[in-house]
């Protein structure tokens, strides 16, 4: 009998920490599936982008979409989703605002409960009016070089310095070099109307300021310049450590969700066998005709397996059938 006592002394301290451990658990599990991620502007040469508020988020496998706070953070939760997992959005919008990439949509993300999603937006009235500026400083540019290159082939042809196949040649090449060049430059002026500034470097920077401006000669100078050996390597290097602190990052990210997924099955194993230990103990207060006793392992057991299987679960019904069998 006081073997019986210090084992429903045990079970009920142990049922309480277990408890108390597995909620944690949870509440940890809970934590990692909610994936944080903030919506701004893009940047533009005479301003730094803002964060954006008021922005329909909506993920695969959520019923609601989120909307971005006043600091343009926003939290997606998806319960079957945990750390490493993919995570792709179905829906991104905002009234007078469109993507900076459109391919964020349908486009699968690392669910991570470390890493925020950062998704960029820009203003649609001032993504034309930029695209319409570049168009112009582009289309002026293309101009003044075909008449500058054609001034020169006339003077070239009146000298005798060419023959006259070799001008129509010529004539013929400049020509074709023009219609492509202006072939390309609305998706030219689109993509470099999109950039966001607060992400460039000085010399990328520097160019896009150049293209922006249609001068296309002193850009192309910037870029050979990007390709000096020295240039190239310090760049190389940079790229090479952010790569290096993101596998850090990641490795990290993986090496914590083993380790709350290893802690999580130990506990929830320790659990299984204090809710059978529980049921043993109330057969034989059964034995002794001490219903109450009985009752209370029971409810214990209920209470443990309520929070492995669920309220509804066969196993919990099951021991709400045995109380119900021992209550008069």
């Amino acid at each position: 009998m006081k073997q019986r006592k210090q084992l429903y002394v045990f079970i009920n301290q142990s049922a309480k920490h277990i408890l108390f451990l597995i909620s944690l658990l949870f509440a940890t599990t809970s934590f990692a599936q909610t994936q944080q991620g903030y919506v701004k502007t893009i940047g533009r040469p005479d301003r730094p982008g803002v964060f954006l508020p008021n922005v329909v988020i909506q993920a695969q496998g959520m019923v609601n979409p989120v909307v971005s706070d006043s600091t343009g953070e926003f939290n997606i939760s998806i319960p079957e989703k945990k750390d490493g997992d993919p995570i792709v959005l179905l829906r991104i919008q905002k009234n007078d605002y469109e993507l900076k990439d459109k391919e964020t949509v349908g486009r699968q993300f690392v669910c991570s409960s470390h890493v925020p999603l950062y998704i960029l937006m820009v203003d649609s009235k001032q993504l034309a009016a930029d695209k319409r500026r570049i168009e112009t400083n582009a289309y002026r540019v293309a101009e003044e070089n075909y008449q500058k290159k054609l001034n020169e082939l006339e003077r070239q042809k009146a000298d005798d310095e060419i023959t006259i196949e070799n001008y129509r040649q010529e004539l013929q090449c400049l020509q074709d070099k023009y219609e492509k060049y202006l072939s390309l430059i609305g998706d030219m002026a689109d993509r470099y109307a999109r950039t966001d500034y607060d992400q460039l470097d000085s010399i990328d920077y520097q160019i896009n300021i150049c293209i922006e401006n249609g001068e296309l000669d002193k850009a192309d100078s910037l870029i050979h310049t990007m390709f000096d050996p020295e240039t190239v390597l310090e760049r190389n290097r940079a790229a090479k450590q952010e790569i290096m602190d993101r596998i850090a990052l990641a490795q990290s990210i993986i090496d914590k969700a083993n380790a709350d997924r290893e802690a999580i099955i130990q506990d929830m194993e320790y659990a299984k066998r204090l809710a059978s230990m529980c049921e043993n103990l109330a057969q034989e207060y059964i034995l002794l005709e001490d219903k109450e006793k009985a009752v209370e392992c029971l409810e214990k057991s209920k209470r443990i397996k309520s929070v492995l299987y669920g309220k509804e679960s066969k196993e919990v019904k099951a021991i709400v059938n045995q109380i119900k069998e021992i209550k008069p």
